[in-house]
């Protein structure tokens, strides 16, 4: 073979080998960017909701299983008009701030990995149907969200979306605003209104009958004993009966009672106080302070409320109250002044040391 014909020959084989070459590092390439974080985010299911969608929701279902024993739970919020309702397990007001948390934090969710691309570990990962938080959220024109949330570390929230096989972790997702319960999906305000708006406050319990009413510049009081005759109320303090206001003007329940449950269960057919407040145009808000509930709390039946509710004792001792409640604390009027008793003196010490 002639020089000339060798040197043509050997280019073109180095040119196919050097074609071959070019592709097969190409689909090597292509096959590493599938690995690489990047790659593996452009095959990541798509979870971006917008601001306008969460304003189109207008259902949401959430099912939350039962763990260590306990009853699983369905609720079910659908939005009426502008306001959002419970609609099962029962039908009630929705706490309306609770759903608006719920709807705005959508806008954060975001899959940021992919971490099993099977069915098989979805229990490992607490994402199977029967450990997972299945929350199912509606618009108008369709599902916005169907996703199992489970695990919780530090790679992200353990996920499984419908329809699509895998566990995704997933940024931007509070388990304190999906898994409540129950009680804190449904409205459990008992009193809104203004303190100036009050202009009359009656307490009545066992130990008599309190009338505080506001004057041109503070609240004046009458008292009626349980016994004996009425009048006015001894070293009455007007600043107590504005913290026994500020204790009920913006008042939530703590908890439901049970439907089964009677007043007289709960010791609101002879309860420990009644408080009584009329407001400036004449409406009056009024509430029975009952027995016991939870800890130190008390149930209570609220005028226009068609079920119970316990309160946190700070409210409920107002009902009790005696007139050293509403009165002058003398002990703290004495200290102010410097006197009082002295402090006690350092142990060990003779009396009369240890102090000025």
């Amino acid at each position: 073979m002639a020089s000339d014909t060798k040197l043509y020959v050997a280019a073109g084989v180095l040119v196919v080998l050097g074609g071959a070459l070019y592709v097969t590092n190409n689909k090597q390439k292509e096959e590493a960017q599938r690995y690489t974080l990047g790659g593996r985010t452009a095959d990541l299911p798509k979870l971006e909701i917008s601001e306008d969608d969460t304003k189109k929701v207008n259902k949401i279902v959430i099912h939350k299983p039962g763990k260590d024993g306990g009853a699983t739970v369905d609720v079910t919020l659908a939005k009426k008009g502008e306001e959002w309702r419970v609609e099962q397990p029962m039908d009630a007001m929705a706490n309306q701030a609770n759903v608006k948390s719920l709807l705005d934090s959508l806008k954060s969710l975001k899959v940021t990995e992919a971490i099993d691309t099977g069915k098989t570990d979805y229990a490992k990962y607490q994402v199977s149907d029967d450990l997972g938080v299945h929350v199912v959220i509606s618009k108008e024109n369709g599902t916005l969200l169907d996703a199992y949330f489970g695990e919780n570390g530090g790679r992200g929230q353990m996920t499984r979306i419908a329809g699509k096989d895998g566990v995704y972790a997933v940024k931007g997702y509070s388990d304190y605003l999906f898994n409540r319960e129950l009680k804190a999906w449904r409205d459990l305000s008992l009193f809104k209104f203004e303190e100036n708006d009050v202009t009359n406050v009656q307490v009545q319990n066992s130990n008599g009958t309190f009338d505080f009413t506001r004057g041109a510049s503070e609240f004046t009081a009458k008292y009626k004993p349980a016994k004996g005759a009425g009048g006015e109320l001894p070293k009455f303090q007007p600043s107590k009966v504005s913290d026994l206001i500020r204790a009920y003007k913006s008042l939530n329940g703590d908890n439901f009672a049970d439907k089964s449950k009677t007043a007289s269960d709960l010791g609101l057919d002879k309860p420990v106080g009644t408080i009584v407040f009329t407001l400036k145009d004449g409406a009056k808000r009024e509430i029975k302070v009952g027995a016991s509930s939870e800890g130190t709390s008390h149930w209570a039946e609220v005028s226009g409320k068609p079920e119970f509710y316990s309160i946190s004792s700070w409210a409920a001792d107002w009902a009790s109250a005696t007139e050293k409640k509403f009165q002058k604390d003398e002990a703290k009027k004495d200290d102010a002044a410097g006197g009082g008793e002295p402090p006690p003196g350092i142990p060990g010490m003779p009396p009369g040391m240890g102090h000025p």
